[in-house]
């Protein structure tokens, strides 16, 4: 054993290539068998997916929750950063869908993470600094409303 490490001690290593890092990616997917449960979270979903209305809810939420385990359900944004539950499953973007092995962003504000096709973003266009649309809207609503006219005055002082 000794002697194969000097062996590569010694020979200088190349430089790895995309082909190396596919083969990479096809042991981790199969070791974590990622095929299996993306098939199968695809057909629960065609099969059992209630309809959504425009804010993308679920119009029946009694159908929604009989469907949903319990590791996938769907929490408020304050119970998202659940540190106990597996990561895979988690859910913290606004889309109410897990993680899953999908590209995410997190919002530098208020350190949600969202999908980067939720929140619009290309893999090769990904910005230093994200705020969230709901980051921005409140940024938009806190511009639009008028200074306080006591905010940052002092006050002379009389003699």
């Amino acid at each position: 054993m000794d002697e194969e490490n000097k062996e590569d001690a010694n020979e200088p290593k190349r430089p790895r290539t995309s082909e190396d890092f596919y083969l990479f990616c096809t042991y981790v997917l199969e070791y974590e068998n990622y095929d299996a449960q993306k098939t199968e979270e695809l057909r629960s979903n065609v099969n059992h997916s209630p309809p959504l209305d425009s804010s993308g809810s679920s119009v029946n939420s009694e159908s929604n929750s009989e469907t949903a385990s319990s590791s996938q359900e769907y929490k408020p944004s304050e119970d998202e950063t659940d540190e106990g539950s597996d990561s895979h499953d988690l859910i913290t973007c606004y889309c109410g869908k897990p993680f899953a092995g999908r590209p995410m962003i997190e919002c530098s504000r208020c350190l949600t993470w969202i999908h980067l096709s939720c929140a619009r973003i290309k893999k090769t266009n990904i910005p230093d600094v994200f705020h969230c649309a709901m980051c921005k809207a409140d940024e938009k609503k806190r511009a639009a409303s008028p200074p306080s006219p006591f905010k940052n005055k002092r006050h002379k002082k009389t003699s």
